[in-house]
């Protein structure tokens, strides 16, 4: 019989003596954190409750959210910390919706670049001890994107259309082209570019108030006055051919890490200056991770890859078994998440989870 999937002890020795903390968040937690930083369509994916005042409770469905939590109890504004962690997480899906977790997080280092290589470092360490020494290794940087988004010259709720899509994996032409039904509702969006965005807002909130609507689908009346004012932006704001040319060239990225730099430098150097600050950015990361001694040559770059979940905002990678096309590990930055949750200072983050029972050796 099979044991309990579990973190080597090796690791755990590693860890404790590299000065990281043992983290054990409740396995129920408050449902808002989690809802407010990864959207309100997790609540379908997550074990929901509700506590004797009608507060919404969940089985935590990551534990990267309540170590933040903690660390923000902890270390109060300011303070650096690592912390690791094992134990099950759940959602609904596979194995019953619960699935055994191991992992690691880096709160407040100033040191962003070796945070980044320990990371990913420690990652792999612990893929070779649960028995998958050489796991391929895919990248990415939600940052450049970003950056890329960030330059273009368009109104803000346009830009913020652009970022959503290209998280689902849209193309930039359809960027430019009017969803289904917009057409039949252009005098509205005209009247509204018009009016300017306060104005616009002021006006649909006061209609919906006037209806007696106060929330749509978990969205406050604030929220479905920013939705119509951003397609009102989606519908009057297309995007310059210089810069779709540019935003499709960096979508089509996808190559070994040191061809895809080559690549990026290429393009960065007809792009804004916050793109070109980026991608430098991500030559040193691979200059970092090879002084390291890991395997840069090996690891591929795409600027389509992407994690499911929306807190991350910088470096993302995943760790997969080749043999069975397994994701076994996830991790990157997350410098924005405990401002989210509520920090009144800026903390970086940094970490990655690994998903035991995807390893030869977790069972063994």
């Amino acid at each position: 019989m099979s044991r309990k999937p579990s973190l080597p002890q090796s690791i755990v020795d590693r860890l404790v003596a590299a000065g990281f903390a043992r983290a054990e968040p409740d396995v129920l937690q408050p449902a808002e954190p989690f809802l407010d930083v990864m959207g309100e369509e997790l609540r379908q994916r997550i074990f929901l409750t509700a506590d004797a005042a009608g507060r919404e409770l969940c089985l935590r469905p990551d534990f990267t959210i309540p170590t933040a939590l903690l660390h923000m109890r902890a270390a109060g504004q300011g303070g650096a910390a690592s912390y690791f962690y094992e134990g099950p997480v759940f959602r609904h899906g596979a194995n019953g919706g619960e699935a055994p977790q191991a992992g690691v997080e880096m709160f407040g280092r100033a040191d962003a670049l070796a945070a980044e290589t320990e990371a990913l470092s420690l990652a792999l360490e612990a893929s070779a001890a649960l028995g998958v020494p050489a796991p391929l290794v895919r990248l990415g940087d939600r940052a450049i994107v970003e950056a890329a988004v960030d330059a273009l010259d368009a109104p803000a709720a346009f830009r913020g259309r652009v970022r959503r899509a290209l998280r689902r994996g849209g193309s930039v032409e359809e960027l430019a082209t009017p969803r289904p039904g917009e057409t039949e509702h252009a005098g509205l969006f005209a009247a509204l570019a018009s009016a300017g965005p306060d104005a616009g807002r002021a006006v649909i909130e006061d209609l919906l108030s006037l209806a007696g609507i106060a929330a749509v689908g978990g969205r406050t009346a604030g929220e479905i006055a920013e939705r119509f004012l951003e397609r009102t932006a989606a519908n009057s704001v297309a995007l310059a051919p210089q810069a779709k040319r540019m935003l499709g060239a960096l979508l089509a990225v996808d190559d070994l890490a040191p061809a895809a730099l080559d690549t990026l430098r290429r393009i960065a150097e007809d792009a804004a200056p916050g793109v070109r600050a980026t991608i430098a950015r991500l030559g040193e990361r691979l200059d970092a991770f090879r002084a390291k001694g890991l395997p840069v040559d090996a690891m591929r770059f795409s600027i389509r890859f992407g994690r499911g979940l929306d807190y991350y905002d910088g470096l993302i990678f995943e760790l997969v078994d080749g043999a069975r096309a397994t994701t076994l590990a996830g991790g990157g930055r997350y410098d924005g998440l405990l401002t989210a949750l509520g920090s009144p200072t800026r903390v970086t983050g940094v970490g990655f989870a690994l998903w035991l029972g995807r390893f030869p050796e977790a069972g063994r």
